[in-house]
């Protein structure tokens, strides 16, 4: 099986644009151990316990605990680290503990958060902000658990008056606030977890295009544009690649362009991440104003329009700001100023999946998150690593296996 990517000139342009904002942030770092990364194909031909393919969010947390592990690990990616052409850009992504108490998914949200802190102490850098989560919804009530102690039941009067940014709510609405709510950083905290696999031996190939996996009884092959690998493992997470990866899983995974809109508030103050949390209100949702980047961040959580990776228009449109406008000018007048930034990512449907590959013993993979996975990748990273290397995990992620 085969597989290429065709770098145009247009994209090799987006890519080197939108990859400096993580490169800068991780650059101290980095340049602490510059003796981590090989150079020319120094790793080519060597065996390794795993290769991880795709280093976004799935990947490099894989990567992150292989190599914390102390797996011989290689991570490959074919374009750079922390790039923003995939489903982890656009500098925040939510995370929030209240939508999964009592579900399939709250042990796997809280061992994720535990994750994130454990990151932010290995890296020495902040990835995870605790500004709390605000659902708006209609007539609410607190959920029957034991966790419902710590969050904050706010009346229509009582939101009203500690959230006077939301305007014109229905009847009815109210509000509850979850203070384990916060927002990632989601280029920074990809390049933290490719940041301390390095330290802790593991190889990085960026810019580097895989064009032919395969397997057999003693383990995996990989071939890329510039060398071939060995490993008795691997693992594919290749977000809205993974169809070119996998074709027998091409036709079961959707991929779907969408766009994040940032905006200037009247009195930005009020929006500022001291002071507001990340929030939900229906199908839209938003992130306060962070300390290092201009602009109070909305977006609209829906399918999105079918798209190609390779082709994806990456232009906003007055399409895209419509959408995100007539939430503002609704109900959020105040924010709705001069954009500030306006960015295009990818949900990828059909699953979520993640396990070995079926009809494979020595290939695991992780696909179709659907746009709301990026909270719960410290997590889903660990458990491939277990996976890749004991054959199990102790997560309780047996409703994303691809059998069932």
């Amino acid at each position: 099986m085969t597989f290429t990517s065709d770098h145009s000139m247009r994209r090799r342009r987006f890519v080197q644009i939108c990859g400096s904002a993580a490169a800068v942030a991780c650059a101290p770092a980095a340049a602490a151990e510059p003796s981590a990364v090989s150079g020319g194909d120094a790793t080519s031909g060597k065996d390794y316990d795993v290769i991880v393919l795709g280093l976004g969010a799935m990947g490099s947390a894989c990567l992150y605990h292989l190599a914390r592990g102390g797996a011989r690990v290689l991570g490959i990616e074919q374009h750079d680290l922390a790039h923003a052409l995939g489903s982890s850009g656009g500098l925040s992504r939510q995370t929030k503990v209240l939508p999964y108490l009592g579900g399939r998914s709250e042990p796997i949200i809280r061992r994720a958060n535990e994750n994130w802190i454990q990151l932010e102490k290995d890296a020495g850098q902040q990835v995870f902000h605790r500004c709390g989560y605000l659902r708006i919804s209609n007539n609410q009530k607190l959920p029957d658990h034991p966790a419902a102690k710590s969050l904050d039941l706010l009346d229509a009067r009582a939101f009203a008056s500690r959230f006077p940014q939301f305007e014109k709510l229905p009847d009815g609405t109210n509000a509850i606030l979850d203070p384990e709510g916060g927002l990632l950083r989601p280029e920074l905290a990809i390049a933290s977890h490719c940041h301390v696999a390095l330290r802790r031996g593991a190889h990085i190939r960026a810019q580097e295009a895989v064009t032919d996996w395969r397997s057999d009884d003693a383990g995996v092959s990989v071939t890329t544009s510039r060398g071939q690998y060995r490993a008795r493992h691997l693992v594919i997470a290749a977000g809205a690649w993974n169809g070119k990866l996998i074709p027998a899983f091409k036709d079961k995974l959707q991929v779907t362009r969408l766009t994040l809109g940032w905006f200037e508030p009247q009195q930005a103050e009020h929006f500022d991440i001291a002071s507001f949390p990340i929030w939900e209100h229906g199908s839209y949702y938003g992130f306060p104003i962070l300390p290092d980047y201009p602009g109070f961040k909305v977006a609209k959580h829906w399918r999105g329009d079918p798209a190609d990776p390779e082709t994806l228009d990456r232009r906003p449109g007055a399409n895209d700001e419509k959408l995100v406008r007539c939430y503002l000018e609704k109900h959020l007048p105040s924010a709705n100023g001069s954009i500030t930034a306006f960015k295009v990512c990818m949900y990828v449907h059909g699953g979520p999946w993640l396990g070995l590959l079926p009809g494979q013993t020595r290939v695991s993979f992780i696909a179709a998150c659907n746009g709301g996975g990026f909270k719960f990748s410290s997590a889903y990273g660990e458990a491939l690593a277990e996976i890749a290397t004991e054959g199990r995990t102790s997560l309780p992620i047996d409703f994303m296996s691809p059998a069932a």
